[in-house]
């Protein structure tokens, strides 16, 4: 499932030209985003984010800067 949610967030958020997206495999159950370096989103195993939210907070936290 957070593979898919993952692979989801990275299409939507490759639509923008601006943007450079990476995906690397993480831990069992881990989900986390990272904007520059630092974690803008971290799961954990029992609780995951809508993918429209993440991607919301990414661009929030793009327009931001």
């Amino acid at each position: 499932m957070k593979q898919v949610m993952a692979a989801r967030v990275a299409a939507e958020l490759k639509q923008d030209e601006n943007v450079q997206v990476e995906t690397v495999r993480g831990g069992l159950g881990e989900f986390s985003v990272r904007l520059d370096g630092r974690e803008v989103v971290k799961t954990n195993p029992l609780w995951y984010p809508s993918g429209g939210n993440v991607v919301r907070e990414v661009r929030s936290l793009l327009a931001a800067e």
